[in-house]
């Protein structure tokens, strides 16, 4: 086994994050438990950088037998982070293709997309910040006779303010989802949105000793 081209791809990611479900769901692992293991984060940050690959093409990068990057597919698949696809031309009928289920970004891709909806940031930052303090003052007093108030707690508190935060994007989000504007993460049938970020001058330099 290749502990260098391990390493190698699995120290390419920046970071890693979701919404939704990750490990309550019966008889099917935590994504981030499974990919806390190097070597499934190695195939992962692989398919990522150049999938569709067949188990054979994974091997050969990562200097593994196939039978061992067989395996962490399995583990990888039950976790729905990879998936089975299908491929335009195959060497041969049975070969079987694999490619990530979660969604890749390199780091400078976020900022760009940063950069881009940042006017309309500005926007919401302006109405979103009068929507909220007009929520504060209409749950004021409604707070006064609450738990919440009981325990010292009051409209005035961060601790109040983030959760009353909260619950305006929940209904924001809701109203997305409703919409048909995206769903949110617990209606899919995976239950959760998972997001992997790489980064490419790294990712480059990984390039150059790629398996001819």
């Amino acid at each position: 086994m290749s502990i260098s081209k391990i390493k190698e791809y699995a120290s390419l990611r920046y970071g890693m994050w979701g919404s939704g479900e990750f490990g309550d769901i019966p008889g099917r692992p935590d994504p981030y438990t499974v990919l806390s293991d190097e070597t499934r984060l190695a195939i992962t940050v692989l398919l990522c950088l150049k999938g569709p690959l067949t188990a054979k093409q994974m091997a050969d990068e990562l200097e593994l037998s196939p039978s061992t990057v067989l395996d962490h597919i399995g583990k990888l698949k039950e976790a729905m982070v990879i998936k089975e696809v299908e491929v335009p031309e195959k060497k041969y009928k049975r070969e079987k293709y694999y490619d990530v289920d979660i969604v890749p970004y390199f780091t400078d891709e976020r900022e760009e997309i940063r950069k881009k909806i940042g006017k309309y940031a500005d926007i919401l930052k302006q109405t979103t910040l009068a929507a909220f303090e007009k929520c504060l003052s209409e749950v004021s007093e409604l707070l006064k006779d609450s738990l919440m108030a009981k325990h010292g707690m009051t409209v005035e508190k961060d601790e109040v303010k983030f959760f009353i935060f909260s619950e305006l994007m929940e209904i924001i989000r809701n109203h997305f989802s409703e919409r048909g504007v995206f769903k949110d993460s617990l209606q899919t049938a995976r239950r959760y949105y998972l997001y992997l970020s790489l980064q490419r001058v790294n990712a480059q330099e990984c390039e150059k000793n790629s398996t001819k």
